[in-house]
């Protein structure tokens, strides 16, 4: 089992220091939300909040998160960063292959990407994009990006995205796993037909359990079965040493935690995930204990 946590909303003066801390504790990943900007009125429900509310101020900090990964990449060694999830429905994957293969290099390969739909018909309106096309945009994107990361002259011609023989230099020199988020029906199927893994938000143990299966029988129905896979998801079910064994054997590999709350069951309302924003030392402090109580298990 590997460990991480989202970054979203945090004051980008802090970022430093949480690097550092996670770099020197044993943590795998910090993770980074995709939030280019806020429209003021927003006509359909937010997804994954109790009251379908937005569960973040409208004013709260978000960096874009290729900036945020190359700040924190420049003061450490060790640990992995991604974005997650990179609203591809709203991005030109040409230009995110250039990105990811950019950041890749200042983070020595250190570099995971998360990729999804995205939800806000306004995001698609103010960028003139297609809100209908986004899930097959978002197959042709998982493509080309995979091509810019491998390097070598590369072409890709498709429905929505066509262009002709181009190389993109520096590319990895390893490879860089592109997971998918959503729970969607679709999204499962497309994280097992074509990507590195699969991203979760918050599922109880059961419900985890029926999401791997799940992932597990249509990368069988796909011949994927062999090749590696990731399952990232934070489980409020899982507060101890025990609870995160309990998920690794039934194959969930990586978690997403809220390290100063380490004893406490949130809820499945993902705004108490994220509205939980100590001081920065308290952060420090927390990120420290739980590497040494709970990380330097695994």
């Amino acid at each position: 089992m590997r460990f991480g946590f989202h970054m979203f909303g945090f004051p980008p003066d802090e970022f430093r220091d949480i690097a550092i801390a996670c770099d020197a504790s044993g943590w795998d990943h910090v993770a980074f939300g995709d939030n280019p900007f806020n429209p003021k009125v927003v006509r359909i429900p937010y997804p994954h909040s109790a009251d379908g509310k937005r569960f973040w101020d409208l004013t709260d900090p978000v960096l874009d998160p290729w900036i945020a990964i190359t700040h924190m990449a420049t003061v450490t060694k060790r640990m992995r960063f991604m974005p997650a999830v990179l609203r591809m429905g709203i991005r030109k994957p040409l230009m995110e292959g250039k990105m990811a293969c950019s950041v890749a290099s200042v983070a020595n390969d250190r570099l995971a990407i998360g990729v999804g739909l995205g939800w806000m018909p306004e995001e698609f309106e103010f960028t003139n994009e297609q809100m209908s096309t986004r899930g097959a945009r978002l197959d042709e994107a998982i493509d080309i990006l995979k091509l810019c990361l491998g390097g070598g002259f590369i072409e890709y011609h498709g429905k929505y995205y066509d262009f002709d023989s181009l190389i993109m230099e520096p590319h990895p020199k390893t490879k860089v796993p592109i997971y998918v988020g959503g729970h969607a029906d679709n999204a499962l199927r497309r994280a097992a037909l074509k990507a590195d893994g699969w991203l979760g938000l918050l599922h109880p143990f059961e419900e985890a359990k029926a999401y791997v299966r799940k992932l597990a029988a249509l990368r069988r129905e796909y011949g994927r079965e062999k090749e590696p896979f990731d399952i990232l998801l934070q489980c409020p079910d899982a507060t101890t040493v025990d609870d995160f064994k309990r998920l690794e054997d039934i194959g969930v590999t990586h978690t997403w935690v809220v390290p100063w709350a380490p004893v406490k069951a949130l809820t499945d309302d993902i705004t108490e995930m994220f509205n939980d924003d100590p001081p920065l030392q308290k952060k420090i402090d927390a990120i420290k204990r739980y590497g040494d109580e709970v990380i330097a298990k695994f």
